[in-house]
């Protein structure tokens, strides 16, 4: 399999999501990267990259924490580091961004880093998702190559949820080519695409799903997550394909919350978006963890075995 890698080499930042909950998120991530004769050096000792939360009780330790990772990865040579997670990719897009843009605040956060006996970070690091990742360096025609089980007549709706793309100085989509779209994302849709399945129209599709207010406002994130089913119901999908694991497991946990509270059946399946390129490309379900899915698909994926 031949690749473009315009990112030279890339440190794989799993984060504490792919290590837990979305463990089949990282075991399918790294089955269709071998498949695809991608190389990528995972992260050894990282550390939680704040979790969105600790920004808001500690600013220091809010950049501290990612920058740690961002240090880790150039420690190995890395020019850009990857995360699955778009959680994880604005913690540490975010800490980016703030030692790029203020003098102080990277004087700062270095001397810390080099108290803890980490080198400090010097900025040379590109920050991707996964996403981007695969569709940058193996592209729509490298994912269709590999595909052996096309995914004809599946409808799928793509959820990239609200970090994927957002905020723009963060991320830097809308700033250069190797970057999807800020507003309207289009890369997983095309690599779905190229597995043969038909990507129906989703307007919600970079909406929050309320998975950070899980546990303060569940009446918040049951109605964002009602809204996101229901969009995706109402445009025919057979199933939800998720770049996130936070929104993932937020899905999948509350869906008899709002069928008992709408009164409304509104569930359908959840697979993360590597999960069907594995199958696609033929691994059984059990190698790509679709059957560990609490809203196990294979009732509509078995037609395809």
């Amino acid at each position: 399999m031949s690749t473009n890698n315009p990112y030279g080499k890339v440190a794989f930042y799993p984060g504490c999501a792919l290590d837990g909950l979305g463990k089949s998120y990282d075991v399918s991530l790294r089955l269709v990267a071998e498949d695809l004769g991608l190389k990528f050096e995972r992260l050894d000792d990282y550390n939680c990259c704040g979790a969105l939360e600790v920004k808001n009780v500690n600013t220091m330790a809010g950049l501290l924490l990612p920058a740690r990772n961002l240090s880790l990865a150039r420690k190995i040579g890395a020019n850009a580091i990857m995360s699955a997670c778009p959680g994880c990719h604005y913690s540490l897009s975010r800490t980016q961004y703030y030692m790029s843009k203020y003098t102080k605040v990277r004087e700062k956060v270095n001397a810390y880093l080099e108290k803890m006996g980490e080198k400090p970070y010097d900025l040379q690091l590109m920050t991707i998702h996964a996403v981007e990742y695969f569709y940058n360096t193996v592209g729509v025609e490298g994912i269709k190559a590999k595909v052996k089980r096309p995914l004809t007549g599946l409808k799928v709706a793509p959820y990239y949820g609200c970090l994927y793309t957002r905020p723009k100085p963060y991320t830097l989509t809308g700033y250069m080519k190797l970057k999807d779209d800020p507003e309207r994302p289009i890369f997983m849709d095309e690599l779905l695409k190229a597995l043969g399945a038909e990507v129906v129209p989703f307007e919600a599709k970079t909406m929050c799903c309320g998975g950070p207010h899980v546990y303060s406002d569940i009446e918040v994130a049951l109605h964002l997550e009602a809204r996101i089913l229901k969009e995706a119901r109402r445009n025919g999908a057979d199933m939800l394909v998720v770049d996130c694991p936070l929104g993932g497991v937020a899905l999948e946990t509350n869906m008899n919350k709002i069928a008992e509270k709408y009164g409304e059946d509104l569930r359908m399946p959840i697979v993360y978006f590597t999960q069907l390129m594995a199958f696609a490309f033929g691994h059984s379900p059990e190698e790509a963890l679709l059957t560990a899915n609490l809203t196990n698909p294979m009732s509509i994926l078995k037609k395809y075995l």
